[in-house]
């Protein structure tokens, strides 16, 4: 498994406080899933709400980082 690095975490979620982004990273979220956790915080998926699938595990760690609340 490889540790994502600060800054490939900023590449995805753009400019975030620091002790989210150390979150983040220390959630040991996979690149895929970082990247679907951001696009449930910005609006970019229509997972949220649909009742189509679960949002759990890392997935759900980092979006509720980035947003304070769950899905």
């Amino acid at each position: 498994m490889t540790t994502l690095t600060y800054k490939q975490v900023r590449g995805i979620v753009g400019e975030i406080d620091d002790g989210k982004l150390a979150a983040i990273v220390a959630t040991g979220a996979k690149l895929e899933e970082i990247v679907e956790a951001n696009a449930l915080a910005v609006g970019k998926t229509d997972i949220v709400g649909q009742g189509e699938s679960t949002v759990r595990g890392p997935v759900m760690e980092v979006y509720v980082i980035l947003t304070g609340t769950s899905p």
